[in-house]
């Protein structure tokens, strides 16, 4: 059995829109594991041209790939940097997202090397325990400028763990951290709100959102009604079941989505199953 897979990427562009209306800052776009399975070389040049400046991709090898489509915007990637990659970030002018001390060492290195500024995004843990400074690690790029020469610190961001849950309380904890961190940092934009993040109001705005998951389609408020378009659907062409003898028994009708929707590519059923029923998280 296999499968075809309709990709709508205007409904992409429609739901970008949608929320970056819903922000009181800039919205960037979330690339990441090639535009959630959609195709990030289709996705992007659709967000830029619905108006997105800002992406990000969670590895380096996305964003070289999808770099050469957009040369002109601001391209984050959420993992950080590793020895050795520093010169290729720069070459491809990739922005690291900085969640060490470690990773800051690599990049200012990079920076005395090439010998001109280099920008960077610092990732704060206000309470995700996943990746971003610790509290000791922020301290002590606050309290020593030297740390932080040769770059340009073009964000701080951190990143909601409950945000799915409006009345968690670990939303307004990491508001409260993120705004004492940020006091450190005078002058830097920041970067707060993830797809469900978006939703909870002016206290979780920022200068950049950063919505993922829900571009494609994905209910970023939980428990109510979704406000974004679906951007995939899926026909199936199954073969029809032998008619016995004597009989004149129809196999089923094939199924397709909307005539609207861009048809990009044929695949295994299997192989796109997870796009097609919106299990992203």
């Amino acid at each position: 059995m296999t499968a075809v897979l309709e990709i709508d990427l205007d409904a992409v562009a429609a739901n970008w829109r949608t929320m970056d209306a819903s922000h009181g800052g800039a919205t960037a776009g979330v690339v990441k594991a090639d535009a959630y399975g959609l195709g990030a070389k289709f996705v992007v040049p659709k967000l830029l041209a619905a108006g997105c400046r800002d992406f990000f991709v969670a590895h380096l090898e996305e964003a070289v790939a999808v770099r050469p489509r957009v040369p002109g915007v601001m391209f984050g990637v959420l993992n950080g940097i590793r020895a050795g990659e520093e010169g290729v970030f720069s070459a491809h002018r990739i922005t690291p997202v900085l969640g060490s001390l470690g990773e800051v060492a690599i990049w200012r290195a990079e920076a005395a090397r090439v010998a001109r500024e280099l920008p960077a995004i610092l990732h704060v843990d206000t309470g995700m325990a996943r990746l971003g400074l610790a509290p000791h690690e922020v301290w002590a790029l606050q309290g020593d400028a030297v740390l932080l020469e040769g770059l340009r610190v073009e964000h701080v961001m951190t990143h909601l763990a409950c945000a799915d849950e409006p009345g968690h309380a670990m939303n307004a904890r990491q508001a409260a951290s993120f705004r004492a961190v940020t006091a450190g940092f005078p002058g830097v934009r920041t970067s707060f709100a993830n797809s469900s993040g978006m939703f909870l109001g002016s206290p979780f705005w920022s200068d950049l959102a950063r919505p993922g998951a829900a571009l494609y389609g994905v209910n970023p408020t939980p428990g109510r009604a979704n406000p974004m378009r679906s951007c995939c659907g899926g026909s199936r062409n199954c073969c029809p079941p032998r008619p016995r003898a004597g009989t004149n028994w129809p196999g089923p009708p094939e199924r397709r989505a909307p005539r609207c929707m861009r048809r990009l590519w044929s695949c295994p059923w299997r192989a796109r199953r997870n796009c097609c029923r919106g299990l992203w998280r």
